[in-house]
């Protein structure tokens, strides 16, 4: 029986979400590098046309991680003029007689029936946009559409439904989020550096792409997008974290689950030597499991709040639904844990 997922409180200036999919049966299907770049521009098509933040991401050769921002659908839906919905979908639908299509329908019934057509089609197009499960259903089956026709195959290209979770927007945690993710090449050894992965956020960030910088700023708390002014500081605090997270003592310190790659120790103490701090990264050595297992992630009492608004949909009587991280450098986080997998996470 599926877990009901558990989403953001609909009253929220911004929800955030670590999201991961799998390939089916495990298949490496984003394992050439002309199939992660055509992901990489998919994902970007589709996050501006929904209107999601793409905090950061990562392709890897058979799954995908991305953290999210989803704004308030109903404020930023409003925002919106029928130029910039036609704009925006155009992104994603391709075919240029599809969007003509659409900007005939909409000055049609802006016509003939301004007060009832008008706002129902206008609706339909607008629930494209903000939605998280919209949003992956769409980027998914593009994204399948082409891979089928580029090797000639039929039927589903995913495993089940996405994963996500819900985490808290505080700052520390949506910093340690962003760095699980962007680590994940350097733990699978594919590079030494995880700048030197394209198929990042932070990859992207390095080579020079705003979108992906704002995304990095916006984890240590700047809102206005890419500010090139602030950037280089943004870079230096997060490569220093990224370094201590992912180095070869705090892999050592984790414990439990298979040996990681990590980071040499030689190269920490050289970004340390440029001015790196490692003090407040080396405290959060975060252990997957526990990242993965839960669908919230972030202090108790925001937990809790999850855990009653979801009451229903978790189908449990306990009194309490706050799980606390057996890694005493979590001490202050909690997690609402999978209930297919309570007790997983020790």
């Amino acid at each position: 029986m599926r877990t009901a997922r558990i989403l953001g409180e609909e009253s929220a200036a911004a929800n955030f979400y670590h999201v991961c999919s799998r390939a089916i049966e495990g298949r490496m299907i984003l394992q050439e590098p002309e199939v992660k770049e055509h992901f990489r521009k998919l994902l970007a098509a589709h996050c501006e046309a929904s209107g999601i933040h793409l905090v950061t991401w990562c392709a890897m050769d058979n799954h995908f991680h991305l953290l999210l921002e989803v704004p308030n659908a109903d404020e930023a839906r409003a925002k919106l003029d029928d130029e910039e919905i036609l704009r925006r979908l155009g992104l994603i639908t391709g075919a240029e007689e599809r969007r003509i299509e659409m900007r005939q329908m909409l000055e049609r019934m802006k016509e003939q029936s301004p007060d009832i057509a008008y706002p129902e089609y206008r609706q339909r197009l607008l629930s494209r946009m903000f939605d998280l499960s919209v949003f992956m259903r769409e980027f998914k089956q593009r994204f399948t559409q082409w891979f089928n026709k580029r090797v000639d195959r039929r039927g589903p290209l995913w495993q089940d439904r996405f994963k996500s979770v819900l985490v808290e927007g505080e700052e520390n945690l949506l910093l340690t989020m962003a760095t699980y993710i962007d680590l994940n090449p350097v733990r699978a050894g594919i590079v030494a550096d995880p700048k030197d992965y394209r198929w990042s956020g932070y990859g992207e960030a390095i080579a020079g792409k705003q979108e992906s910088r704002a995304g990095l700023m916006r984890v240590y708390g700047e809102e206005g997008g890419y500010d090139g002014r602030k950037w280089r500081g943004t870079q230096a605090l997060y490569r220093r974290y990224l370094f201590g997270i992912g180095s070869e003592e705090a892999e050592a310190g984790k414990s439990g689950g298979k040996k990681r790659a990590s980071l040499p120790m030689a190269s920490v103490k050289a970004v340390e030597k440029r001015g790196g701090n490692l003090a407040v990264a080396s405290i959060l050595k975060v252990r997957v499991r526990y990242l993965s297992d839960s669908v919230a992630l972030g202090s108790k009492a925001w937990v809790e709040e999850v855990f009653e608004r979801n009451r229903e949909k978790l189908a449990v009587k306990r009194e309490e639904g706050a799980r606390r991280a057996k890694n005493k450098e979590l001490a202050g986080w909690r997690g609402l844990v999978d209930l297919r997998g309570e007790g997983r996470q020790g």
